[in-house]
């Protein structure tokens, strides 16, 4: 039975060998970031992507706002009390 790549823990091994050669060492979370994008069917990277230049082209068009009135935003919609 064979095991897609996404699942096989040889596989992950060798990916975090070659992550670790470089002059800089990733964080866990980066580490599993870039295994799990790089172990994408093609429409979800795609998908993954288009997501991120939407992103970036909201930037470029003035669409943001700052983190603390985002996440104050998002505090009051749930009903978490607010940042001291």
């Amino acid at each position: 039975m064979a095991t897609d790549r996404a699942n096989d823990l040889h596989a992950f091994r060798e990916f975090i060998d070659e992550q670790l050669t470089g002059d800089t060492v990733p964080t866990v979370d980066e580490l599993l970031a870039r295994w799990e994008y790089e172990n994408q069917d093609e429409a979800a990277r795609e998908e993954t992507l288009e997501a991120i230049r939407d992103g970036l082209a909201d930037i470029q068009a003035g669409r943001v706002k700052p983190a603390r009135e985002a996440i104050a935003e998002l505090r009051r919609k749930h009903g978490l009390p607010g940042l001291p």
